[in-house]
């Protein structure tokens, strides 16, 4: 088994995670969270100008954030490891500044990592639904010491409420089949969640179900898939019905989708040890799975049509899905977090290190009619999170995120 760097135990107890959203006069807005001192740190996507002073983030050690809306309403969710218990942050992004709901955080269980959300369907009715990972420890997790753990686990919660009383309610917490689960999806149709096992090499699949007199909503695990060694991020994608997940040992990318037993496809990234994961919808027209790469210091573009192309071919045919990796300008910063805007075709990168010096390199993506997309790092933003009363700056810094509006 391959775990993250063991430089990454500071990585999480003393750095942060990279959010973008959208502002509503300067466009896509960056947010940095840095777990040291707990507190976001927020830029234009465009200008890269701070937009707002550091704010802080009470649930302690937030690792990853995702953006979802909820009746009409955006909300930044972050998974909080805190101290002696995780939870979900929830924070604002209707107005020009961000700010943090007043019941929020909710609690979660031991070590929180991973989140994410959205408006599943449960017995043909919508059901707004936040999801977050529990690894005990995510300290140990991440130290590389996990795997002695016990097996991790996925709390859901209800958020049918949060646009009129703010509030969460746990719908309940399920055990996985092995220790720390690092990254949850969603697939809203199917009422679905699937969870990544990085000790166990496998993807869980998670159901939200009603039962009982009240129609009370539930949470059950009900299939257990293979996936490549050592699984980090993981995204569902609607669109296709398919769900990409980022092995780090593997160096791959497995493909399922909802509910075949085996992965449909495996994308080899050689050298890539890739970590995170998102989608991108590009103005060219590209469909893109983007990793962020911590073995080689890149992100990599993976052409969604080609993945189907390659499962669904009549006859099969496989181009290399893979088209373009682009390397950081920071040697040895070992990417977490990445994230892609569409309104200014960049790539946003995190890289944890070297300790003291995190940073988010900013990758341009070029788009010519006529040839292949190509992208260049056109600059970092130091994320030094030296807000008032921050005891020490950021060490190291995780991921990120876009809303669009």
């Amino acid at each position: 088994m391959r775990m993250r760097n063991p430089g990454d135990l500071l990585s999480l107890a003393i750095a942060g995670v990279l959010t973008t959203a959208l502002s509503a006069e300067a466009g896509s807005r960056v947010i940095v969270s840095t777990t040291l001192d707990s507190t976001l740190e927020i830029f234009d996507a465009d200008s890269l100008a701070e937009l707002q002073a550091p704010l802080p983030s009470r649930g302690g050690g937030p690792v990853r954030l995702w953006v979802e809306t909820f009746d009409g309403q955006d909300y930044l969710f972050a998974a909080n490891h805190g101290a002696a218990l995780g939870s979900v942050g929830v924070f604002d992004l209707s107005g020009e500044q961000v700010v943090e709901l007043t019941l929020s955080p909710f609690p979660a269980r031991a070590g929180s990592v991973g989140v994410a959300a959205g408006e599943l369907t449960v017995d043909g009715m919508p059901v707004p639904v936040v999801l977050v990972t529990n690894t005990q420890s995510a300290v140990a997790a991440v130290a590389g010491f996990g795997c002695s753990l016990p097996n991790g686990s996925v709390t859901a919660y209800d958020a049918s409420s949060l646009s009129t009383v703010g509030l969460l309610q746990e719908i309940g917490t399920v055990d996985l089949s092995a220790p720390v689960p690092y990254a949850v999806s969603v697939d809203p149709a199917g009422a679905r969640a699937f969870a990544s096992t990085n000790c166990g090499d496998k993807l869980d699949t998670l159901t939200v179900t009603r039962s009982g007199a009240d129609s009370s909503l539930g949470l059950t695990r009900t299939a257990i898939r293979a996936t490549g060694a050592s699984p980090d991020g993981t995204i569902f994608d609607a669109a296709r019905g398919l769900n990409y997940t980022a092995n780090i040992g593997g160096d791959s990318l497995s493909v399922h989708d909802a509910q075949s037993p085996d992965a449909l496809l495996t994308v080899d990234l050689p050298g890539a040890g890739p970590i995170d994961v998102t989608l991108g919808d590009s103005p060219g027209g590209h469909h893109w799975v983007i990793t962020a790469n911590g073995s080689d210091d890149s992100v990599s573009l993976i052409d969604r049509d080609r993945i189907a192309e390659c499962i669904y071919g009549v006859p099969p045919t496989c181009l290399a899905p893979e088209v373009l990796r682009i390397p950081t300008a920071v040697a040895g910063g070992a990417p977490e977090g990445v994230a892609y805007d569409a309104a200014t075709n960049r790539l946003f990168v995190v890289n944890k290190f070297p300790l003291g010096s995190p940073s988010l390199s900013v990758i341009q993506i070029t788009e010519p009619a006529d040839g292949p997309p190509s992208g260049v790092d056109i600059g970092e933003i130091p994320l030094a999170a030296l807000g008032a009363g921050t005891p020490l700056p950021a060490f190291i810094a995780f991921d990120v995120v876009v809303q669009a509006r």
